[in-house]
């Protein structure tokens, strides 16, 4: 196939809320549904009023922002580019290309996500397939942004290798401190998804002691649904008993696992289930219903937990997930 001129990266919704539909229906959507039908409107200026119309309390950095996203969805894109789309779940990327002009579709997703594009999918590829460059590139804030500085690596991963360097205005840039926030998150990701099963269950064990309980992680073999036993005290004797179920892998956990983690729960025990694919909706309701206490962490949740307890983390797992501190001005 012939390269494509340009390459763009569409997220799929908040909180990756599209990453298990935009396959299936062969498009990426965005949001935004407050400035309504935008069909009629075609320079910047008229999006960034239409936008300042419809969000009025917003900043002029995020009208600008916002509004340009908006903008190059329904206009820059064009028939033949490159559409990427990422599923934080599974770490893959869909690569695929535009196919049609943007669309007012409120019914394709949800009414959240009116404005569609059309896209022919052509690989599912591992975020580790690109260079560290590129996967710095795809941690990107935004929701829609240009990629064009890394096609020849796109085009050589989806068929050919003749590819000619393209060139692009300059984005919009979002908040600094939130462009590298979401960049490091997808890095720290990466370093996770490279530890095998039994490494991640010690990383999580090592989390729960720096949080200032005792954790055991159990040696790998049958561990009777149980990864990892916490509690405040040296003898187990302190309320409360946590016991964990760890799954690192792609694949999303469903109900079934949940039920058969709630069987291993007794009286006064508290359950912490952590999957790094996620959880079905299924899995959801059945902890959400059930009598027992239980906390589903998912890869980002952990994240969160990891870095805000990552001064008291012991050497050994520090050197496993280096990070560094650093200050960065919000103003």
């Amino acid at each position: 196939m012939s390269k494509p001129k340009h390459a763009w990266m569409v997220r799929a919704g908040n909180e990756n809320a599209l990453a298990d539909a935009v396959e299936a229906k062969n498009a990426v959507a965005i949001g935004w549904v407050a400035m309504g039908d935008i069909s009629s409107l075609k320079t910047r200026e008229e999006f960034i009023q239409r936008y300042q119309d419809s969000y009025p309390e917003s900043s002029p950095n995020r009208v600008s922002v916002n509004a340009g996203q908006v903008y190059r969805f329904a206009r820059e894109i064009r028939d033949g580019d490159y559409v990427l789309t990422y599923n934080k779940t599974s770490r893959e990327v869909l690569i695929g290309i535009a196919e049609g002009p943007c669309e007012y579709t409120p019914s394709l997703f949800t009414d959240r996500y009116p404005y569609i594009r059309r896209v022919q999918w052509l690989k599912r590829v591992s975020r580790d397939d690109f260079s560290a460059p590129a996967r710095r590139s795809l941690g990107g804030l935004l929701t829609v942004f240009q990629l064009d500085q890394h096609i020849d690596e796109i085009h050589e991963i989806v068929a050919a290798k003749d590819a000619v360097p393209a060139t692009s205005e300059e984005d919009e840039a979002p908040p600094f401190f939130e462009d590298v926030r979401a960049q490091a998150d997808e890095l720290i990701a990466d370093l996770i998804s490279r530890l095998d099963p039994y490494d991640f269950q010690d990383l999580v064990a090592a989390t729960l002691r720096a949080m200032g309980f005792r954790a055991i992680s159990v040696a790998p073999g049958p561990d009777g649904g149980v990864d990892i036993v916490a509690h405040p005290d040296p003898f187990g004797f302190q309320k409360p008993r946590i016991k964990v179920q760890v799954k690192h892998r792609k694949g999303a956990v469903g109900g079934p696992e949940i039920s058969q983690f709630l069987g291993t729960l007794h009286l006064d025990d508290n359950g912490l289930y952590v999957s790094t694919g996620g959880f079905t909706r299924d899995a959801v309701f059945k902890a959400e219903s059930s009598n027992s206490p239980i906390k589903l962490l998912d890869r980002d949740s952990f994240i969160d937990l990891l870095l805000e307890h990552y001064e008291t983390l012991e050497p050994e797992f520090k050197a496993r997930i280096p990070l560094r501190k650093v200050w960065i001005p919000t103003l």
